[in-house]
């Protein structure tokens, strides 16, 4: 049985691959299915990590949290640009 070879990263050699195997070998459980499955989604993820195309809803959750623009702060406050002086104190050991 051909091994999975964890070093490529191209995801059409990767499907090569696997093509290979699944060619090779009639029976094969569902569990090994998962695992080619797991091999070939895994490398695409981390490729289209890399472009940049992927913002799931988790991430977006987190960059909504932490809008830094000076507007979106603005609009989440009820008095609006003063909501944003208001927050802002002396003390220089303040987060803001």
């Amino acid at each position: 049985m051909i091994k999975l070879d964890y070093t490529i990263e191209s995801p059409e050699e990767r499907k090569a691959l696997v093509e290979k195997i699944i060619e090779e070998n009639d029976n094969l459980t569902p569990r090994y299915l998962e695992i080619l499955a797991d091999y070939l989604v895994l490398c695409m993820e981390k490729q289209e990590r890399k472009e940049r195309k992927i913002l799931t809803e988790n991430r977006m959750m987190t960059v909504n949290k932490r809008e830094t623009s000076f507007e979106g702060l603005a609009s989440q406050l009820e008095n609006g640009e003063d909501g944003i002086y208001n927050l802002i104190t002396d003390n220089k050991h303040t987060i803001f």
